[in-house]
Order: C-alpha cells, then structure tokens, then sequence
C-alpha cells in the first residue's frame, strides 16, 4: 500500500510536469507566430515613427519642461519682488502725505502680521487702479513710531486716505480692493472729485 502511494504521487508530479511544460511550449510558438491581423497590416512608413517619436520623450521634453521652468521663475519672482508701492516714515510722513496736493492711501501695516502680505497685495491693486488719481504707499507702522503717536489704537492692516492734510476716511482689517475702491470714489466724491 505505501509503494503504491509512492508511485501514484510520483505519477502525478511527473504529469504536472509534463503539462507545465506543454503550456510552455505553446505559449512559445504562439508568440514566435504571426498572427492573422499582423499579417495584413502593412509595412509602418517613416511618419508613423515620426509620430510614434513626437508622441513619446519629445514632448515632454518640448511641453512639459519649459512649463515647469516657467512655473518655478514665477513662484521664485513672486517670493523675491520687492514692493513697488512708496514707503512712508517719519521723515516723510509729513510732506508726503499731509502735505500732497493730491489724495494719499496709506496702508498701514506690520511685516510680521499674517493678513499683510494678503492686504498688500490688494493695496498694490488698488495703486494700478488709481494712478495718478489717488497716491498709494505703505506705512511700517514698527519702523514709524513718532507717526504713530497720532493715531493710537490702530491694528494692522488698517487704511487711511488723506487729502491736503485731512482724514478722509479710516478702514481697519482686511479688505478687498474693489470694496476700498467704492469708498474712495464715495469719499472723494464729497471733495468735489
């Protein structure tokens, strides 16, 4: 009874084997034959590979490259752009300011506040807009201490508009341009504007 056991477990090992081994083989001449439809397919002409190439590593290298070259420079002008707004200060405050013949916007701001570098943005907007209308600058409220003794209590970002050394209007926090822009044309509309 064992010796049978043996060689009936011996048998079929040996079948398994034997079939593995057909399956192998005709998986090899499968893919040794052409098919039918590889058959009737004609030759590939020079503009078949042309594209097939255009299609591959070409156009990454000519789309995809320059984007992400273009993508960097962007992110890296963004971070390293110096304002292009006036800065006000002590010295200047006076002149520039109370004194201009034209209306000021002042933005006034601190560099370690977190709704600044938001508020800025929209205060460089908002001088784009004004040009020539209305001067716009910016104020370090740290840097400026003796300017700041004439407005106590004020927290940045906070924006005020002058015209020939009086206060027009004063908005606190953070606001959109289009909604500062409304109160400017309203304040200096009851300047005669």
């Amino acid at each position: 009874m064992r010796g049978e056991a043996a060689t009936g477990s011996t048998a079929t090992v040996g079948t398994r084997v034997r079939l593995v081994a057909a399956a192998s083989a005709s998986v090899a001449l499968a893919m040794r034959a052409p098919s039918a439809s590889a058959q009737q397919m004609p030759e590939a002409g020079p503009h078949q590979h042309a594209n097939e190439d255009f299609f591959g590593t070409t156009a990454m290298l000519l789309l995809i490259v320059p984007v992400a070259i273009t993508i960097a420079w962007a992110v890296w002008r963004s971070r390293t752009r110096p304002s292009t707004l006036p800065q006000f200060d002590d010295t200047n405050f006076d002149l520039d300011v109370l004194g201009a013949q034209m209306p000021v916007l002042v933005h006034f701001a601190r560099q370690w506040n977190v709704a600044n570098a938001a508020a800025l943005s929209q205060t460089e907007l908002l001088a784009w807009q004004n040009r020539g209308a209305v001067k716009v600058g910016v104020l370090d409220m740290d840097a400026c201490p003796e300017t700041m003794k004439h407005f106590p209590g004020l927290e940045p970002p906070a924006y005020l508009l002058f015209y020939r050394g009086r206060k027009l209007f004063h908005r606190p926090g953070l606001r959109q341009s289009g909604d500062l822009q409304q109160e400017i044309d309203v304040a200096l509309s009851r300047e005669g504007f």
